[in-house]
């Protein structure tokens, strides 16, 4: 079996550089080297930019793109975009109304699918809990 090497962060960025060309300037800035969150943070920026310009075939190209970013990645990197996604999706549904949303998340990469369903369900468990905890204190 192979192992296979994870990307890093400059190895990150020259791949989304490569196949997202509009923000191979916004990635390749000093501040953004060595830097998970801010690179994962201008890539979100501009899908939600896609998404108010109504050009689904490149959101849903952006979201292959993190896919394979987050299945390539480093665990680090991995816990960043895990960490970003609930709130990145959050802003990506606001942008856009609900028939529009159910066409995007139906045709995002299955990995992407699967981390969005349980972070809505631990989003949701920490919710009831703490309503029922507000309940019990009455």
């Amino acid at each position: 079996m192979e192992v296979r090497k994870k990307m890093d962060e400059g190895q990150t960025v020259d791949f989304v550089s490569a196949v997202i060309p509009e923000l191979n300037l916004r990635l390749r800035k000093v501040e953004l080297k060595r830097d998970y969150k801010n690179i994962v943070n201008v890539i979100a920026q501009f899908a939600e930019d896609v998404i108010y310009a109504k050009d689904w075939r490149r959101f849903e190209w952006v979201m292959q793109v993190v896919a394979y970013v987050h299945d390539r990645g480093t665990s680090e990197l991995q816990l960043v975009i895990n960490g970003l996604l609930p709130t990145t999706f959050s802003r990506f549904k606001k942008a856009c109304n609900t028939i529009e949303w159910n066409y995007l998340e139906a045709r995002l990469p299955l990995s992407l699918q699967h981390l969005i369903l349980l972070t809505g369900n631990k989003y949701n468990e920490k919710k009831n809990r703490a309503e029922s905890c507000s309940y019990g204190n009455n």
